[in-house]
């Protein structure tokens, strides 16, 4: 995950099945790219914690940096200009 531009910092622990990832203030990478990196390390992406800049558009979440657009388990949360919210894998 380090070799994803845009990554600061990796923790993983296999006995929790977790995986943070801090990503720099500027980076462009997208969820839909982190899980495919997951899944070609032979795991499986489960549902996202995210905190992100970006909108509420409807039913998902448009993240600003990328205009990626995320489906929320719950209405996100506003945390100064950030939001929070848990984004399910898409299936």
């Amino acid at each position: 995950m380090k070799k994803v531009e845009g990554v600061e910092s990796v923790r993983v622990s296999l006995k929790e099945g977790l995986t943070v990832l801090e990503l720099r203030r500027d980076n462009k990478v997208t969820l839909s790219q982190l899980r495919t990196v997951i899944k070609n390390n032979g795991f499986v992406s489960k549902e996202a914690h995210i905190t992100a800049r970006g909108a509420v558009t409807g039913e998902t979440f448009e993240v600003s940096a990328t205009g990626e657009r995320l489906p929320f388990a719950q209405k996100p949360v506003a945390t100064g200009d950030r939001w929070q919210f848990s984004s399910p894998l898409k299936r």
